[in-house]
């Protein structure tokens, strides 16, 4: 059996735990521009992105 590193281990770790932060603190990110565009523009403005986003889809 080979022994690891624990300095090598907690340092895959924390890089691991950093990267999921990022993502979570990203998904918050684009989750209250949306909630503040909702907030100032109403669903007029997700319509409309819905439908031309499907649009250019196709």
């Amino acid at each position: 059996m080979t022994q690891t590193d624990p300095t090598t281990e907690a340092e895959a770790g924390s890089s691991s735990r950093a990267g999921l932060m990022l993502l979570g603190g990203g998904f918050v990110a684009l989750l209250f521009a949306g909630l503040l565009l909702w907030w100032r523009e109403g669903d007029r403005l997700f319509t409309d992105g819905l439908i031309a986003a499907i649009v250019a889809c196709f």
